[in-house]
């Protein structure tokens, strides 16, 4: 094989692993922002909830702010679902 094919051949390959590559990325970032959103969209109702829980249940705030974890990795499976 002569040096000029070579290169040719080589940087054939090296455009069809970036365009291979830059189809894959765009597929990706979608799902993170995805993921994202579904995080974002629940943090107010968490915030909301762990007031009421101290106003209204009569719990400790060791106790609201253990619920507030539980939810919150509720979540992140979710967003984990959606994610992968």
């Amino acid at each position: 094989m002569s040096l000029t094919a070579f290169r040719t051949l080589s940087l054939g390959s090296l455009i069809l692993t970036g365009c291979t590559l830059l189809l894959t990325l765009p597929a990706q970032a979608t799902d993170r922002q995805d993921s994202r959103d579904v995080r974002q969209e629940v943090r107010p109702e968490i915030r909301e909830a762990k007031i009421d829980c101290r106003q209204a249940d009569n719990k400790d705030n060791y106790e609201c702010r253990q619920d507030k974890r539980e939810v919150k990795q509720d979540v992140r499976e979710k967003a984990r679902d959606v994610k992968y």
